[in-house]
């Protein structure tokens, strides 16, 4: 009996149609977190840069009012280390510019592992925070500290801002924090 070749073209149509079929099953599973729209992806992208021109202000030393990104009525933890409300925030920020915050040369504040989850007008977010330092362009940079945060987040006029923020170091702990620091484990 003889045996019937397989042309390239029929080989091209059963890849296409088996990669349709995986595309088709992987729509219909349900989706772990109520679905990605495109508005939940722009809201994604909008919370991820806001974080991390938070961490770009923080770093620059330019004197930006780091509590612009946040709510009124937000709490912010650091490390156990309370403020709530964007006066006491504030408050927190302009004393650490006079503080340990200078530390020579040029640090750094890399995000990575962002889990965001967007629902409506509010959003989750979880990142891995990384401080590097460069202490001149001669030298290699330097890991400094490395902690993970929790954030909390209102949509508000179109708007995101942050209303809790849980940030907790996990190595390089500055001493500022050495009073109020508790190890955590929020995810």
């Amino acid at each position: 009996m003889a045996e019937k070749k397989t042309t390239g073209t029929n080989k091209g149509w059963a890849v296409l149609a088996l990669m349709a079929a995986v595309l088709l099953l992987v729509a219909a599973a349900p989706a772990r977190d109520g679905g990605v729209t495109a508005a939940t992806l722009l809201d994604r992208i909008l919370i991820e840069d806001l974080v991390t021109g938070y961490y770009v202000d923080l770093t620059s030393g330019s004197g930006h009012d780091l509590s612009e990104y946040f709510t009124e009525d937000a709490v912010l933890d650091v490390n156990g280390t309370v403020s709530e409300g964007r006066a006491a925030i504030e408050k927190m920020y302009s004393g650490l510019d006079a503080g340990e915050a200078n530390l020579g040369g040029k640090m750094h504040m890399l995000l990575s592992n962002p889990v965001i989850r967007v629902e409506g007008s509010t959003a989750r977010a979880w990142f891995v925070w990384t401080g590097v330092m460069n202490d001149n362009i001669r030298m290699s940079p330097r890991l400094l500290e490395q902690g993970r945060e929790y954030d909390e987040l209102v949509k508000i006029d179109g708007r995101w801002y942050i209303k809790k923020r849980y940030i907790t170091a996990d190595s390089g702990l500055p001493a500022l924090w050495d009073k109020t620091y508790k190890p955590r484990d929020f995810r």
